[in-house]
């Protein structure tokens, strides 16, 4: 069966011709030139496309692989979108030779992962994506997960890498992508029992990897955020409170330094090597032969109720609420369950247990972000010549630690009240 890979170029460049660029790159002929116009009905808005499409073939005659370079513009009712993007129409006997092109398009190209089917990728990017409705989820059966419930979070990763990459000093991006990597980490490990343990542990370790990147420049920026936080506190109090400069500063010269070593770190081309090959490993339905024909629904149901159960226990294996370690791995599955919840169309929803999740991750995350703080500046405290340095730092570690503390003797009310609508919640829809 023929399958595709989408890349688009997003370099920028538009006025060297792209099946030409493809052509040195690769070394192949170009095939058959065509102009494309196609119409469709995205949510009752009508989108056209138009293209000149130009199609690749290796000098190998045996190889069954080939690639299309697409240049056009894509119209809707409200705006032109440019199109420039390659797509490799491949089969499973050659995803050798197709992770080496990729490898090779991507050192020399500017490229992200894309969805290959047009209307679908609008429709993801609108919000309105309902993989539901594809045939092959029709289908019923756990093969579905592989092309349903995971590629269209590699497109997303993709794009908001080069978000981040483009406009690093954005820190909403830094934001965004992590997010979007854990969700996506979270929705792997969901589907863990089903798929090939091994290889699934190793694309995990590499999400993971990429996530670490930028785990210490988010901190930072969450303490910089808590440094404004404090001068629009200062101001409302008409000079009462001391806005801490000095500590802003520090921060502000950390956050560069971080910046650059983690743009030094991370390279487009290997994050868009690395999804497009978790892509095409996905494709493959990398299941066991004895969950081929397994039930997807049956499954979550029952992925769920274990995940729900082991939540709901986890406080025997952490029972320490003032310890901030403890506290934090209850809220990394926390958030965990959360994304499933939040990911996963086949999941009954209930605006009261959201809520209280919801509720229960905030103060989690309030928590760790106090704990984090202190530790930024644990260092300037200890700065001995500097006097002012060290009140300052004294004020940012003690900003909010009366309402931490509050927090701290409230989570046991809390994690009792997200129990107790996750018990209920369990027994009425799994």
């Amino acid at each position: 069966m023929k399958k595709k890979l989408c890349l688009q170029d997003v370099s920028g460049i538009s006025e060297i011709d792209l099946s030409e660029r493809l052509r040195a790159i690769t070394g192949w002929k170009n095939g058959k030139t065509e102009e494309r116009e196609q119409w469709f009905d995205l949510d009752g808005e009508e989108v056209v496309l138009r293209c000149r499409e130009t199609e690749l073939l290796p000098v190998a005659k045996s190889s069954e692989l080939r690639l299309f370079a697409r240049e056009g513009i894509i119209i809707t009712a409200t705006k032109l979108l440019p199109l420039r993007e390659l797509t490799i129409v491949y089969t499973s006997k050659e995803v050798t030779k197709l992770n080496a092109l990729v490898e090779k398009l991507c050192c020399r190209m500017s490229l992200i992962l894309a969805e290959p089917d047009l209307e679908q990728r609008l429709a993801q990017e609108s919000g309105t994506y309902n993989f539901m409705k594809l045939p092959v989820y029709k289908k019923g059966d756990l093969q579905a997960m592989a092309v349903c419930h995971l590629p269209w979070q590699l497109y997303v990763v993709s794009k908001a890498w080069q978000q981040f990459l483009q406009h690093p000093e954005e820190k909403l991006f830094v934001r965004q992508l992590r997010v979007k990597l854990r969700r996506l980490r979270s929705t792997l490990s969901f589907f863990k029992p089903v798929l090939q343990r091994n290889s699934c542990a190793a694309w995990q370790n590499a999400l993971r990897q990429q996530g670490e990147l930028l785990s210490r420049l988010r901190e930072l920026d969450v303490a910089l955020m808590t440094c404004e936080k404090i001068r629009l506190q200062a101001a409302a109090s008409s000079g009462k409170l001391t806005v801490p400069e000095q500590v802003e500063t520090l921060l502000q010269k950390l956050r560069g330094e971080e910046l650059d070593a983690c743009l030094r770190k991370a390279d487009l081309s290997v994050v868009t090597k690395t999804l497009a090959q978790l892509n095409v490993w996905l494709h493959e339905r990398p299941l066991a032969p004895n969950l081929a024909d397994k039930k997807i629904r049956k499954f979550i149901g029952k992925r769920l109720c274990e995940w729900s159960q082991k939540l709901e226990n986890i406080d025997r294996k952490y029972p320490d609420f003032h310890n901030m370690l403890e506290l934090h791995q209850i809220r990394i599955k926390v958030k965990r369950f959360r994304y499933a919840l939040q990911t996963l169309p086949e999941v009954p929803r209930d605006s009261n247990l959201l809520r209280r999740l919801k509720r229960l991750q905030d103060m989690l995350g309030f928590l760790h972000d106090d704990f984090i703080n202190a530790k930024l500046v644990q260092c300037f405290l200890e700065d001995s010549g500097n006097v002012e340095l060290r009140y300052e730092a004294g004020l940012f570690a003690g900003w909010e630690r009366a309402k931490a503390e509050a927090a701290v003797e409230l989570l046991p009310q809390l994690w009792e009240d997200f129990c107790g609508a996750l018990s209920s919640w369990r027994k009425e829809n799994l």
